[in-house]
């Protein structure tokens, strides 16, 4: 478990590294927003090795090319969105200049479930953290479906360097980096100054009592500083909504903003969900020629959902959304808007693809809902789309556009999951003064 939830921030995979999308220009009198794209492991939806196996067989005897023992049928490659425009695709870090002022990042996978408002500062980098687990689980995280028992444990995560808070992480922090081979160090060094002193003619019993006494406490130490460093992030609050073009973006289970005198509101909580693609679909990312996936193909596609790296990998654009027949600004996440009492008309429109398409382009799909409201009263509506998209490895087209809205109405009554929180930092350093400045172990190799 210490080894799985441990946050990386490098590619899981080679050729699945942070790749940039566009250019990038000097901003004057601007900052810098300071992004890691990491991931952890997530947990298999059958855990039986030989049942596993035997899906995989099963699979090899049906002629399937993509035979794999895992569910993971799409992407969840993440890619980094700024203010509605995408920047970055892969895993690793991003040094993006943005102007000064207030910006939101999103970041999609499989789902559209991580973003958060940001505030840079002229001349000074923000730095952010987005975790998210790989494999077959990572899905489930963002349409709701998560066991009672794992919502403690949500798959992705996104927010201030050092700030962040995630049970899972626990474990991580017993291993971080500084603090585990400084005891480990302390703990052999302690051994030898004990022999060194049976030398001189203390006995021995006592130097191994000695030995004992220091070692427990350094252990203690380390212990008191896992609890500490857990307790101290504990403390990320939710974001100040940011009014970005028509509408007020919420955090992702931050609370309602007040409304004002004899007015109502509108929450429209926006998701997209990546649909399973079929083996043929899937197949056509194999290399020219190659008809069965090998090996290291099989273990990318259980671990990141592409067979083989795409090269024009593309971000969801976002939903049409007419309010009373006026366009707004929309986005994947949870938009506030505040209107007069009454009856509202909310109309909705699927996303044209985001590339040329030479397969199966579907019409886009409309939604419409009335919304009655009160004064002092607010809607919580959900909106809920399912893509299907099937890109060429190689070319920027697509095969396939589809998507469909599956849900535009009042929000469920189930729970959501609470904000995953993680703390994806470590060091004594840290510990023995509070400061979360950057160290070796915090910078991935670069290849």
């Amino acid at each position: 478990m210490i080894a799985s939830a441990s946050p990386v921030f490098r590619a899981p995979r080679r050729g699945w590294g942070l790749a940039p999308i566009g250019e990038r220009r000097p901003v004057a009198n601007g900052g810098t927003l300071d992004l890691r794209v990491g991931w952890c492991g997530g947990r298999w939806l059958i855990a039986d090795p030989a049942e596993r196996l035997q899906i995989a067989l099963d699979r090899e005897k049906s002629g399937d090319p993509v035979a794999s023992d895992g569910f993971l049928r799409s992407s969840l490659v993440p890619v980094v969105l700024v203010d509605g425009e995408p920047v970055a695709t892969g895993w690793g870090r991003l040094r993006l200049p943005l102007t000064a002022g207030r910006h939101l990042v999103e970041v999609q996978s499989q789902h559209s479930r991580a973003w958060r408002a940001i505030d840079v500062k002229r001349d000074a980098a923000t730095k952010i953290d987005y975790v998210g687990m790989l494999g077959e689980s990572h899905r489930s995280y963002g349409d709701l479906e998560v066991p009672q028992r794992l919502r403690d444990l949500s798959g992705y995560t996104i927010g201030p360097r050092g700030r962040l808070n995630y049970f899972q992480y626990l474990p991580a922090h017993a291993r971080q980096r500084l603090g585990f081979a400084a005891t480990l160090i302390g703990g052999l060094v302690a051994g030898v100054v004990a022999l060194a002193l049976t030398s001189v003619g203390v006995p021995l019993m006592a130097a191994m009592v000695a030995w004992w006494i220091l070692v427990a406490v350094g252990f203690a130490l380390w212990g008191v500083r896992v609890l500490w460093t857990f307790l101290r992030c504990n403390r990320l609050g939710h974001e100040a909504p940011l009014a970005l073009r028509d509408a007020v973006v919420l955090d992702g289970d931050g609370p309602l903003p007040a409304l004002g005198a004899g007015a109502g509101g509108i929450l429209v909580d926006a998701r997209f969900l990546k649909a399973d693609l079929s083996s043929g679909e899937l197949a056509l990312q194999l290399p020219e020629g190659q008809r069965h996936i090998h090996a290291g193909q099989r273990k990318a596609l259980d671990a990141v959902g592409e067979v083989e790296p795409i090269a024009h990998r593309f971000a969801m654009p976002p939903p049409e959304i007419l309010l009373d027949g006026a366009p707004v600004g929309a986005c994947w996440t949870r938009m506030w808007f505040e209107v007069p009492p009454g009856s509202h008309r909310l109309e909705v429109r699927t996303p044209d693809a985001p590339l040329p398409v030479e397969g199966g382009e579907h019409r886009p799909h409309h939604a419409s809902a009335v919304v009655n409201l009160a004064a002092g009263e607010a809607a919580l509506i959900d909106l809920v789309v399912t893509v299907t998209a099937v890109p060429d490895p190689l070319r920027p087209v697509l095969h396939q556009w589809h998507c469909r809205i599956d849900r535009l109405g009042p929000q469920s009554e189930r729970e959501a999951p609470e904000a995953p929180k993680a703390d994806v930092r470590g060091g004594l350093r840290r510990a023995a003064t509070g400061r979360h400045w950057e160290t070796k172990d915090d910078i991935p190799p670069e290849r």
